[in-house]
């Protein structure tokens, strides 16, 4: 399913309108609404049927979800990945229940910015997407997804560990969000120091999307090859936190 953008707006809008149903246990008030103005649309995008994983420890249920999305919608290309209208149309009908799940403290809250952050795109388009409960495992996937290995998702692993939701944040700040060959060399150069007995923190992922972003302004990253971005990746990170044998 896919909500109208008429829908989007009048959310953003006429927020008090809704405040009140974002806490029923059902969607059937919202499905009779947006259905009632027309805005409820059927989408030509189809998927492999799957079952999301519940697990309360986020960081579990967050890496297995990312497998199980992105296998499903292996085949959505990045721009229709793009459009939140699409991803607000699976949660408000086909994935209530995750939603109100992965969300529940940011629900209860009543506060508009982060009721509907866990539905629509209000921080713009690219941001959003790693914001957004369900399209940033989609784009998670899409970025780190290793088609070389025997085990594809080990760099959503290593970023799962600790804080994924946080972890992910960083991808959305970076000048390569649909390069994946720029991300798993990021991630390559990571796991390397982890493998040598390095303890990795989130400020790894934080030196290594800024200082990309800055070899960006004089270098076109696109040309670059994952092993090169490994090794550029890893000088920088040799002179923050020492060499590593």
């Amino acid at each position: 399913m896919y909500l109208d953008s008429k829908a989007i707006d009048d959310l953003k809008i006429n927020f008090s309108f809704y405040k009140n149903h974002f806490t029923d246990e059902s969607n059937d008030w919202f499905i009779r609404y947006f259905n009632q103005n027309g805005w409820l649309h059927e989408s030509k995008i189809q998927c492999k049927d799957f079952e999301l994983n519940y697990d309360n420890d986020y960081n579990v249920s967050d890496r297995k979800n990312v497998e199980i999305v992105y296998e499903a919608m292996k085949d959505l290309s990045p721009a229709n990945a793009l459009d939140e209208r699409l991803w607000a149309g699976i949660l408000f009908a086909q994935l209530w229940e995750y939603v109100k799940f992965r969300r529940k403290e940011e629900l209860m809250s009543n506060d508009a910015r982060d009721v509907l952050n866990s539905f629509i795109f209000l921080r713009g388009t690219k941001r959003s997407c790693f914001i957004n409960c369900l399209s940033r495992l989609w784009w998670t996937g899409h970025l780190l997804y290793d088609k070389h290995s025997n085990n594809h998702y080990a760099a959503v692993d290593l970023i799962s560990e600790s804080a994924f939701a946080s972890n992910v944040m960083l991808l959305s700040s970076n000048n390569f969000m649909a390069n994946n060959s720029l991300a798993l060399g990021i991630m390559d150069c990571i796991a390397e120091r982890k493998n040598k007995g390095e303890k990795i923190g989130r400020y790894h992922f934080v030196e290594a999307n800024k200082y990309l972003n800055c070899v960006g302004g004089v270098i076109l990253l696109d040309t670059m090859t994952r092993e090169e971005v490994k090794n550029m990746t890893n000088s920088r990170l040799d002179k923050l936190y020492g060499l590593i044998k």
